[in-house]
């Protein structure tokens, strides 16, 4: 009987730590995975802001553009009629 219930409490021992284990490593994997989500999301931010700073600068040149393009277009205007006029008079 003694036998019995040694071999019992063994396999009863050996079931636990296997039950632990699984535990620990089912927690490990699923720690992980909650971190590379945490990363993505991260990363995904991240490319927001920069698509956000990027789109600033591109209206900040554009706006700069427009401003050159009306200044040299005014400037172009006013050498044609200066040399207009110079060839009238």
């Amino acid at each position: 009987m003694e036998d019995v219930l040694g071999f019992c409490a063994l396999v009863l021992t050996m079931l636990m730590m296997v039950g632990v284990s699984a535990w620990f490593c089912c927690s490990i994997v699923e720690s992980l995975a909650k971190m590379r989500r945490g990363l993505k999301k991260t990363g995904y931010n991240a490319l927001l802001r920069q698509n956000k700073r990027l789109k600033s600068f591109l209206s900040n040149a554009a706006e700069e553009n427009l401003h050159l393009r009306k200044d040299y277009h005014t400037d172009v205007i006013r050498r044609k009629t200066n040399h207009v006029s110079r060839d009238v008079a």
